[in-house]
């Protein structure tokens, strides 16, 4: 006959969940995994401010440069303006602080095509448009240009110095670069 405490020997009883100090890791190391993802995700979002603050440097600065630059190389003379006004109607040029700049295009068979590369707010809205402009027929493209070269610019500089075209560009953070060069004469 087996009596009851060796029947309690025989059978030992399974223990159920943890104890106290495998517990206590268990939760330690949860902490320290959430602690170490909270950095990570602070450090994401740092960089990716950085990034986006520098984002005018890094993708639309070179887009302009290369836009204004192939215009820039067709061109055989160029003329600045304060305002779009005054660059249609061809007074009032200025060497500084110019807003406008008005291209010249001499074609092989002699005449002339005219552009028009402009900073303007349209709506609110801040742009470096380009227009065409056919001498033959009035200049009524005002706000509709024939396309943007850019909608970041926050402020756009065209002026000569020491005799050379230059255009600065402030971009949406505050951060400024100056182009520099001549078109063919």
């Amino acid at each position: 006959m087996i009596t009851s405490t060796e029947n309690s020997r025989q059978s030992p009883t399974r223990r159920r969940g943890f104890t106290l100090p495998e517990l206590a890791t268990a939760i330690g190391l949860a902490l320290a995994i959430a602690a170490i993802m909270m950095t990570l995700l602070q450090q994401q979002v740092t960089f990716h401010r950085i990034l986006k603050t520098q984002g005018f440097l890094v993708d639309d600065a070179p887009q302009i440069n290369n836009t204004v630059t192939q215009i820039l190389s067709r061109a055989d003379a160029y003329r600045i303006h304060s305002n779009l006004s005054d660059a249609v109607a061809g007074t009032n040029a200025v060497t500084a602080d110019g807003k406008v700049l008005v291209l010249g295009f001499l074609n092989p068979d002699g005449s002339e095509d005219f552009g028009i590369i402009s900073f303007e707010s349209d709506n609110g809205e801040d742009a470096l448009a380009y227009y065409t402009m056919d001498p033959a027929t009035p200049f009524t493209k005002t706000g509709n240009p024939d396309w943007l070269i850019s909608r970041q610019v926050d402020n756009a500089e065209f002026f000569i110095q020491n005799g050379v075209f230059r255009m600065q560009l402030t971009g949406p953070a505050g951060e400024m670069i100056t182009y520099s060069g001549t078109p063919r004469l």
